[in-house]
């Protein structure tokens, strides 16, 4: 299968890339820059210009997959509703060029802001009031079909964790 990944060389496009060649796959990886371009060349995958402001590039590559994953997000928190709505435009064009399709549109989306004080599960519905649109907007498309999946990702951080008697400290943590 072919499969057309946003964010290939990302943090976790240069994990999925290498599974997806490794199990049989051929990867077309959108690349921004040359060093991205060179690490997609290197991991075994095939290059695909552009960025997700760059929708006509997005739909040329959709256009010549079997399967799209969107992991790609302008991590610009000083603009993250430009950013959200950059990611919903790129949604948008990759989930217009596979409906009626019946091919994978894999959407990756965050865990911020969800379910607050309480424990999060896959029954729960994103957020209206979101700032970030990925999961609606990909989930839109399941009528239309495509067979969309959105896979929620946790935020990551370093820590050091200290455990005690009855206490667990966590300090010292950083993204």
């Amino acid at each position: 299968m072919r499969v057309f990944v946003t964010g290939a060389s990302g943090f976790v496009g240069s994990a999925v890339v290498p599974e997806l060649i490794a199990a049989g796959h051929q990867v077309l990886g959108l690349a921004r820059s040359d060093s991205s371009a060179q690490a997609l060349e290197a991991a075994g995958a095939q290059v695909h210009r552009g960025d997700l402001d760059n929708l006509e590039s997005l739909r040329t590559g959709a256009e010549s997959a079997d399967a799209v994953i969107h992991l790609a997000f302008k991590h610009d928190f000083t603009d993250y509703a430009g950013a959200a709505e950059a990611d919903r435009r790129a949604i948008d064009t990759l989930g217009g060029v596979l409906a009626g399709s019946d091919r994978p549109f894999v959407v990756t989306s965050g865990l911020a802001g969800f379910a607050l004080g309480r424990t999060m599960t896959e029954h729960d519905a994103a957020s209206p009031d979101s700032p970030r649109f990925s999961e609606h907007a990909a989930l839109a498309f399941a009528s239309r079909g495509v067979r969309v999946s959105v896979l929620r990702l946790p935020q990551w951080r370093i820590c050091e964790v200290r455990l005690k008697p009855d206490t667990t400290t966590i300090t010292d943590c950083r993204r």
